[in-house]
Order: C-alpha cells, then structure tokens, then sequence
C-alpha cells in the first residue's frame, strides 16, 4: 500500500529558500494527489523584524553581543523542543523526508522510534569545509537513511558512496507559479532602464566579484543600465565597492515578491568562480530566470551548460571579456534578447516544470 503521510523535517524551520523549493512548493500538489504533507522546522525562526531587520534599531541590535548570545540560547531550547515533537510526530507518519537536516542524533532518534521510510535530501557541497561546522555527520547520515535524493550529478557522486538508494530529483523551475502572475506581475521598474538582475542570498553574493569589472566597463559605456540586487542582506561589506555602477537592492524577499522582481529583469546574470562549490549549486537560478522570461547570462559551470545552449536559450562567459561582450549583445540588441528569452521559457515549460519534479519526488518517498 502506497503511504498516504508524508512529514517533511525543514533544517531552518521555513526560513531558508531550500525550505521552500525543496518542501513547502509542493503543497497543494500533494493535496491533490490525496497525500497528506506536513512541514516542520528542526530550528525555529526567529521574528522577522530580527530575520530582516530593516529599521536602524533592529540592525543595531541584531549586531550586539548580547543579542547573538541570547539567540544562540533560545535557538538551542526550542530546537530541542522541535525535536522531541518531530520524533512524535513521525509516529504517525509513514515518510519522513529530511531536507537538509543537520542533526544525526535527530535521525537516529526517529528511526527508533518509527517504522516510517527515512528519505533524506542532499543538496550543495555539504561535505566542503565551508559546511564543515554544521554537517560534520553527513556521510553517517547518508548512511543512516533508507533512501537519498539528489538534484545534480555531483551530489550524486558523493551520496553514492554512502547509500545506494538514490533517486534523482531534479530542480523545478517554478514556471507554473511564474504563468500565474504573468499577466498582473507588478515587477520592479527604472524608467527608460535596461535591468540586469541578480538573485540570491548574502551568502552568495560573493559571486557578484566574478563580474565587477565587466559591470564597471559596461555601465561606462552604456548609461541606461540598471543593477538590481536581490537577497543581499543588510552588509554592504558583501559586494564589490561599485563605482560607476547604478544598483538598488532589496535585501530580503519572499517567494512572490521574486517572481515580481524577475519579471521586471529583462538580463539574468548567474555568475560562478571556477571552484567545487558553484559546480554542485547546480542551475535553478537560471531556471527561475526563464521562467520570469530574463535572457540568462551564466558561468559555465557544473551542469549549467547541459542546460544553456550559448546563444539559443542563454548565453555562456568565461571571462570577463566575454562578460563584457556578450552582455553588451544582450542588452543592445533586442530582438536577440528577446529570442532568448522566449526559447528560455520554453525550455523549463517542456523540461523542468513543477508536476515533474513532483512525479520525482513521489518516487523517492515510495508512494508512486
């Protein structure tokens, strides 16, 4: 008998994206599907007036010794009451789907205490030393798991080492939310501007140096462009020390207000270094760049250029000339970007749609 209950166990309690693409996204496609989907955090969020501190006091607050002591404490006691009411929970369930959890003692305790199948979802290059702090158990929690999903090839290299049941769950590019709001999208707009936009987190913006001088070049030369950051935080320290570059930011966002902004992009940049990490990052960010129908510009890197074919569906750089030279194709040339973008959206409508990567997923939890 197919299971019916499905729990998924969210490493940062709704607050991460990975959260939502790789959990919450998928709702109301359980629903229909008649599976019951709950979703709960291994860690509590904390309010979001500190999660996103906008007013000067919040940012001032947030920076105190006393406050990071404070939330370390209280992150410590509720993350311990989040665990005794997963392992309850689990009971009562008949999948339960890790999503980038960090705690294998959390693991090894709903295994004990549950007869439900254990799936568990890698994604990044957790085993890095970057990630080293927190997921210094992955390979045993690979191990512990009755099955493991992965997104990119790299992933699967490593998970493979640790379990053999592994199931591929490809990325989804959101392009249904995207047709939802297509026609009353209110995007982002810089009159008479063409708008290159980046999206992320503040742990990623360090990827916006790959471009800084090629983005320096081009707004010399070409003075109807516009920067538009998104999820950069509130640390101005994180980007490059822009000097004749025009760039707003939105330091936060939600899901909807992404799909807002992407639609007044009319050039998505996705640039790498040439490391490990941006290889295994795979390319959902150009996905949702497609899907909002902005012209993708990216560095080749990882399985990026399984997905972009240079010059149809997107643009490829390794350099920055040619950063500076294909970009200034894009933004001059607009029937090319147009074309572009239309072969984009295409591209996830037919390969990389929600209901496929749900169809994967339901494999991987045993219930298809």
């Amino acid at each position: 008998m197919s299971p019916r209950k499905v729990l998924f166990v969210m490493e940062g309690g709704g607050t991460l994206s990975q959260d939502h693409v790789r959990g919450v996204i998928y709702r109301e496609l359980f629903a229909s599907a008649g599976i019951t989907a709950r979703y709960v955090g291994h860690h509590s969020a904390p309010p979001d007036w500190l999660l996103r501190p906008i007013s000067k006091n919040a940012k001032r607050i947030v920076k105190t010794y006393e406050y990071q002591l404070f939330a370390m404490m209280l992150d410590r006691i509720r993350t311990r009451l989040n665990r005794r009411q997963i392992v309850r929970l689990a009971k009562q369930y008949d999948v339960v789907m890790f999503v980038k959890v960090s705690s294998l003692d959390l693991i090894k305790q709903v295994r004990r205490h549950t007869k439900a199948r254990l799936v568990y979802d890698i994604s990044d290059a957790l085993w890095l030393p970057f990630h080293g702090g927190i997921y210094q158990d992955i390979r045993d929690i690979l191990s512990a798991v009755d099955a493991v999903t992965w997104d990119y090839q790299y992933t699967l290299e490593f998970a493979r080492q640790y379990n053999s049941a592994l199931f591929h769950w490809p990325a989804a590019s959101q392009v249904e939310l995207f047709d939802a709001k297509r026609a009353r999208a209110k995007p982002f707009k810089s009159k008479g501007k063409t708008i290159l936009g980046w999206v992320g987190s503040h742990g990623t913006a360090l990827n916006l140096y790959v471009i800084w001088e090629a983005l320096e070049k081009l707004f010399q030369r070409i003075p109807s462009l516009h920067l538009r950051l998104l999820g950069v935080g509130n640390d101005p320290l994180l980007l490059p020390h822009f000097e004749g570059v025009s760039y707003s930011e939105l330091p936060y966002y939600g899901p909807q207000q992404m799909i807002d902004e992407i639609f007044g992009m009319d050039i998505g940049l996705f640039p790498l270094f040439d490391v490990q990490d941006s290889c295994i990052r795979g390319f959902l960010k150009a996905l949702v760049y497609m899907s909002g129908e902005a012209a993708v510009i990216a560095s080749p890197r990882g399985q990026i250029p399984e997905l972009i074919q240079d010059g149809v569906n997107g643009m490829l750089a390794n350099s920055t000339q040619e950063w500076v030279d294909k970009l200034e194709r894009l933004i001059t040339d607009h029937e090319l970007r147009r074309r572009i973008a239309a072969a984009g959206l295409e591209t996830v409508r037919r390969d990389y749609s929600l209901k496929k990567s749900f169809e994967a997923l339901l494999r991987a939890l045993g219930t298809s």
